[in-house]
């Protein structure tokens, strides 16, 4: 069975989830290595209520300790993006760190 090609407002929702993460990541208080993660894509997975985020660590070596930052963080990001997003439900986020 193939799998279900995410529906406009799934797409929007990831892009408004996508553009808020910039912000999300540089305010996180004291932690300015999460900062440096650049956001590489934001894909409903399997449907809007999961989202899942890619992210791209400065390096190779960085890419652990990045994953660790960001499990850490998840609850405070996950709480910076429902406050921007206005959405009566906020999707689970699922992080990916890539090089």
């Amino acid at each position: 069975m193939p799998a279900r090609r995410p529906c406009h407002k799934d797409l929007q929702l990831a892009a408004q989830v996508r553009d808020e993460l910039y912000w999300a990541l540089g305010s996180i208080a004291g932690d300015e290595k999460l900062a440096l993660l650049e956001v590489i894509s934001v894909e409903p997975w399997p449907d809007a209520s999961r989202l899942l985020v890619t992210l791209r660590a400065p390096t190779v070596q960085a890419v652990e300790n990045a994953m660790l930052r960001v499990q850490e963080a998840a609850k405070a990001i996950r709480q910076e993006i429902a406050t921007a997003i206005h959405r009566r439900k906020v999707p689970e986020l699922v992080f990916r760190v890539v090089h």
